[in-house]
């Protein structure tokens, strides 16, 4: 038989105690534990939507301490993955703390923006080159502030105006050259182009749908522009699509621009042109106002025949300049012709001859006006055996006129009076009658001179 040994009563004790220590332990090692902080990013957020290339953006970042001690922790602001800052952020126990970092985006693009620890999305940011937003508007007008970035490139930067209804004439986008610099442009829109304080054509030979200006930065000029036009607007003008052009102010004349048609709507035109160089632009068709003022015509002799030169003021009274062409007509016929550029609100003088081998009685024209009438003698003209010819219809070129008043319809008078008589001159021709005159006349004096007294011893 087997006796089992049972450990003495005396060592219960101290198997007790040695329990209690070994929980008084345990305790002490599991209070600091409890009493730790235990922070984290509970959320994430962003200022604004959408900057401009070249500046900043303001992230907030919140921290939260759930422990019973304070802490610190580093959070990080990223960009589409990109660490762009981090910074350490110190939080008491129980609360929690707010921290804004400014970050610079210098490229175009879209970013996801978060915050770690963990991870917080702020949302997306655009950046862009240019930004355009509607600061006023009313029924006639409307102001837009485009602004741009400083980006990197030497492209011109194209941006998109905001939305417009309801109106017969808008700007859908506005591009400028901005030489890598940030810049400020206010462009207003005009429906009604009398509320523009820019004096705007306003004659029978203008039809003009609206006006653009446009305050430019230093070093910022616009480049080109689209735009739609309602085609009521036309229908109501008379005028053609495809005749529509955007003007603008140079030396106090208006000239247009290139311009043309890229979308044809079932309402609308769209059309983009060129708007280098210049703050104002009329939209519509302006056309010059040409008129005759003053007509002349003289006749000269020419080696192969007389030579007939007709001068015309051409006078423009529209507010664009424009090309006038000129013709020369004898007896309805057009003989010579010519192209002038007449600039706004101005006139210009112009020449044109022909050489005339036919004699006779000719009218002459300049384009539908008549200029007056001329004669032509046999004398006058060097004829060959078919007996001369008619007036050439070859342009012979120009040369200057002797002023002379215009011939009145009706009243032809006796013409020129011819160069040469029978190849001699005629200066030469008078002068030989007058002095024949004369000494016929002293002839006749002596006659009745001697005939008063008898010297012969006769009487009569």
């Amino acid at each position: 038989m087997v006796r089992e040994e049972r450990p003495p009563k005396q060592h219960l004790p101290s198997l007790i105690a040695v329990c209690v220590v070994a929980l008084l332990l345990a305790a002490t090692v599991a209070g600091p534990v409890a009493a730790a902080p235990r922070l984290f990013v509970s959320g994430a957020s962003k200022e604004v939507d959408t900057i401009l290339a070249g500046e900043s953006v303001n992230v907030t970042a919140t921290v939260k301490n759930t422990g019973s001690s304070g802490g610190a922790m580093s959070v990080e602001y990223v960009a589409n993955g990109t660490t762009k800052a981090t910074e350490r952020v110190a939080v008491d126990s129980g609360s929690s703390a707010k921290r804004t970092r400014a970050l610079t985006f210098n490229t175009p693009g879209t970013y996801q923006i978060t915050v770690k620890g963990p991870e917080r999305s702020a949302g997306r940011l655009q950046v862009k080159k240019a930004t355009a937003m509607t600061r006023r508007q009313d029924a006639t007008s409307r102001q837009t502030e485009v602004r741009g970035g400083a980006v990197p490139t030497a492209k011109p930067y194209e941006v998109e105006m905001p939305g417009a209804m309801n109106r017969t004439f808008a700007v859908q986008t506005w591009t400028v050259n901005a030489s890598q610099r940030s810049f400020t442009q206010n462009v207003t829109e005009y429906t009604d182009p009398t509320d523009a304080d820019i004096t705007v054509p306003d004659n029978d030979d203008a039809s003009v749908f609206g006006m653009v200006t446009v305050g430019s930065s230093a070093g910022v000029q616009p480049s080109s522009m689209q735009f739609v036009l309602n085609r009521s607007n036309l229908q109501s003008a008379g005028i053609d699509a495809s005749a529509v052009r955007v003007y603008h102010r140079v030396n106090g004349s208006w000239q247009a621009a290139e311009t043309s048609v890229v979308e044809e709507r079932s309402d609308q035109v769209v059309y983009e042109a060129d708007t280098a160089g210049a703050s104002a632009y009329a939209i519509g068709k302006i056309e010059p106002a040409f008129s005759i003022t003053r007509t002349s015509v003289v006749s000269e002799q020419a080696p192969e025949g007389q030579r007939v030169v007709v001068e015309a003021t051409v006078s423009n009274d529209g507010s664009i300049e424009g090309t006038y062409d000129a013709q020369m007509r004898v007896d309805d016929e057009v003989v010579n012709q010519t192209a002038v550029t007449v600039p706004a609100d101005t006139e210009q003088t112009v020449t044109l001859s022909t050489v005339v081998t036919t004699p006779g009685t000719f009218q002459i024209g300049f384009n539908d006006v008549n200029a007056g009438e001329i004669q032509v003698t046999e004398s006058q003209v060097q004829t060959d055996g078919n007996g001369g010819a008619e007036p050439e219809t070859e342009p012979t070129g120009t040369e200057p006129a002797v002023q002379t008043e215009p011939a009145v319809d009706g009243d032809s008078g006796l013409g020129p009076l011819p160069a040469t008589v029978m190849g001699i001159s005629t200066m030469l021709v008078i002068g030989g009658l007058l002095g024949a005159l004369l000494l016929f006349g002293v002839v006749i004096a002596l006659l009745r001179r001697g005939g008063s007294r008898n010297d012969s011893g006769f009487e009569l």
